[in-house]
């Protein structure tokens, strides 16, 4: 009986051996294929992130060069605005200099004049046919203690100090002391620019009333 159990034994050993040698055969194909696939997703990664990082490098060397060159606009831009400043007041020294007694004209606005009687004057922006005009109303008042005739002359000029227009009052009604009056006016310019400066006096130049007068003794 023994001789007949070795030989099972024996039989069985060898029936089992061919089974583990095919499992062994179809896995090795698995694990080279899932190998491979896993080396060419690890191939694919790398050279997204290799990718990606050189076009983020890339970006962001230009957002630096964008940046600069916008530093650089921004620098020019304010030594522009302090170079026209600058410029501005000379312009308004120079406008100062050469008419000490002008003063900026800001429309729709009271300017305080306060040069004999002439109080205040305002001046508003019109386009009554689509054209650009100046009327101005101004007011006079009487401090002293006599009774007078307002007379003035208007000057406007341009930002260079250029006469462009005027007006004036040679003969009015009398203004008692303690009174006030309005006049309102169109300013007539004989040059088109844009007014930047006024002048009100009430003193008229000599010339300007023997016109005046000339002008009254003619027969109507």
């Amino acid at each position: 009986m023994e001789p007949n159990n070795d030989a099972a034994q024996f039989s069985q050993h060898h029936s089992h051996r061919p089974r583990r040698s095919r499992h062994s055969r179809h896995s090795r194909p698995k694990i080279w294929g899932l190998s491979v696939a896993l080396l060419f997703v690890l191939v694919i990664l790398f050279i997204t992130f290799l990718y990606t990082g050189l076009r983020i490098k890339e970006l962001s060397s230009r957002a630096d060069t964008v940046q600069a060159q916008i530093f650089l606009k921004e620098k020019e831009i304010a030594e522009l605005k302090s170079s026209l400043a600058q410029s501005k007041d000379e312009m308004d020294k120079l406008i100062k200099d050469r008419l000490p007694t002008a003063m900026k004209l800001v429309p729709d606005k009271v300017l305080a004049v306060n040069t004999d009687f002439i109080k205040n004057i305002v001046f508003t922006e019109v386009k009554p046919d689509g054209a650009k005009q100046y009327e101005y109303k101004l007011v006079v008042e009487n401090h002293s203690h006599k009774i007078i005739i307002p007379k003035f002359r208007l000057l406007i000029f341009d930002k260079y100090g250029l006469q462009i227009g005027m007006d004036q009052v040679l003969s009015g009604e009398e203004l008692g002391p303690g009174e006030s009056r309005s006049y309102s006016s169109k300013v007539d310019f004989f040059i088109k620019e844009d007014p930047a400066y006024f002048y009100v006096s009430s003193a008229i130049p000599s010339g300007a009333k023997r016109l005046q007068s000339l002008l009254n003794s003619q027969p109507h």
